[in-house]
């Protein structure tokens, strides 16, 4: 007799590789499954307009096997009990997740679940390799990237398990909401991202394959380049799970192995560098359980911070008169993205620049992007603040002007989202404040007035940084 399994659907929401879906079809009749819960699911977020439209085109997707998903709300665990029993289900599997509370959901999951004779499998469907395996030869977790990055190339990687060719749905019927009803989504702010973005399983195939085609092959070189389009931005349909992390992997290692790519190897070794990257900040994630939420540098309990809710806002809405800053922030409330080179700089100024605890960037970028993901956006707080492991030096502090200069050199980047600084020419707008009030007035600019003037002096902003940082080192 077929077993009759429940897939839960998180973050993972495809049905190419998918390990829980593969092993499930394999095995049985399938109830796939999704629950909202409120408690640790935030609701309109960027990211809740990527979840909304990614359950859509999944759904669309099963309906080519007659199979529906079922939708529910609520407490996870009590849900999932319920319909087990309620639908006799023989077993319930899922892909594992990272997150502390998740984990914990899961394993007091697993526990109830078992309890009442339903079994459980889990599998690891989110990463590249199995970091529960991956130490130094202290047994200890890696602390230095360059250290786990050599590690991880000696992991092998499994082969994407490909979709399923046979979903068998349960024989009964089972009552779901509609998507409409998990209220992922109010008002009307997330609408312009349709303007950016397709999400869903045959998006991700669609960018992949752009990527590829147009930016892969030169993405070491032009990477850093917000105004080129040679980045993947793979990471919103990785965030969900859109699209599997080893597909990517397995593709570029083709391109590899490939003799007509061996000249481009580099470039495509880049990229897969930046994946194991994403790796290493799941794996902090995992051996340090507070990563999101505490600076992992224990001196910096002492750090003394201004927050200061002026300049805080001045920074969310690009009002900050550094033009690179403003026009990152611009591009995130806009498209619910911004380019990792200007995340970078936009992260630097405010905890340097401005003086506020990374945990309010890291807040703001849990409400704006769709891209969130935990491990990530900590891993990038901390390593811009310099309070995790294998952090940027406290005293590595961006300089906006000379970042502009250097990465927008022309200024295309920033024309396009401080259009109010168009006509400016690039040899002043990367400081605005420096050029003759002629030139000011020929791009119709009035400084204080149509842009901001600096809200803090690049000069007097890092050396009050670097004075709290020092006084906190040997702490």
């Amino acid at each position: 007799m077929n077993k009759k399994i429940i897939v839960l659907f998180r973050n993972d929401l495809r049905l190419d590789d998918h390990p829980a879906l593969w092993h499930a079809a394999k095995s049985g009749v399938i109830l796939p499954v999704y629950i909202h819960n409120e408690q640790f699911s935030m609701c309109n977020t960027a990211q809740s307009f990527w979840t909304y439209y990614s359950l859509q085109n999944l759904q669309a997707t099963l309906d080519d096997y007659n199979t529906q998903l079922i939708l529910r709300k609520g407490e996870v665990i009590s849900e999932v009990l319920q319909l087990a029993l309620d639908t006799e289900a023989d077993a319930v599997y899922f892909n594992e997740r990272f997150l502390p509370t998740e984990r914990n959901e899961d394993e007091q999951l697993t526990n109830i679940l078992q309890a009442n004779n339903i079994e459980v499998k889990a599998f690891y469907g989110d990463s590249l390799f199995n970091l529960s395996n991956i130490q130094n030869q202290q047994n200890k977790p890696y602390a230095i990237f360059t250290s786990f990055y050599k590690r991880c190339l000696q992991e092998p990687v499994r082969k994407p398990l490909g979709q399923p060719t046979n979903i068998r749905a349960f024989p009964t019927k089972v009552s779901s909401l509609a998507l409409e009803q998990l209220q992922l989504l109010h008002g009307n702010w997330y609408h312009k991202f349709h303007h950016y973005w397709n999400p869903g399983i045959d998006g991700a195939m669609e960018q992949w394959e752009l990527f590829v085609e147009r930016g892969l092959f030169d993405y070491q070189d032009k990477r850093d380049y917000p105004a080129k389009e040679t980045i993947s931005k793979m990471s919103p349909f990785l965030a969900v799970g859109n699209i599997s992390i080893r597909l990517l992997w397995a593709t570029c290692q083709e391109l590899i192995d490939d003799e007509d790519n061996a000249i481009f190897s580099q470039q495509i070794e880049s990229f897969l560098r930046q994946l194991i990257w994403r790796e290493f900040s799941i794996y902090q994630l995992l051996n340090y359980p507070t990563f999101s939420t505490d600076s992992l540098r224990s001196n910096f309990q002492h750090f003394e911070w201004e927050p200061h809710s002026i300049r805080l806002e001045a920074w969310k809405t690009g009002q900050t008169g550094y033009p690179l800053v403003d026009a990152g922030m611009r591009e995130l409330w806009e498209t619910g993205y911004m380019h990792n080179r200007v995340r970078m700089v936009v992260a630097s100024f405010l905890v340097k620049h401005l003086l506020q605890p990374w945990q309010e960037g890291y807040a703001w970028f849990e409400h704006t992007l769709v891209d969130f993901n935990a491990a990530n956006n900590a891993m990038g707080w901390q390593w811009v603040s310099g309070t995790g492991i294998d952090s940027a030096p406290y005293f590595r502090i961006f300089n906006p002007s000379l970042q502009g200069e250097k990465f927008d050199a022309d200024g295309a980047y920033i024309k396009k989202w401080v259009p109010e600084l168009a006509l400016l020419p690039a040899k002043y707008i990367h400081a605005p404040q420096t050029a003759p009030t002629a030139i000011l007035e020929q791009a119709g600019i009035t400084l204080g007035d149509t842009y901001p003037l600096p809200i803090v002096d690049h000069k007097t902003a890092r050396a009050r940084a670097l004075e709290r940082y020092n006084a906190i080192k040997k702490a």
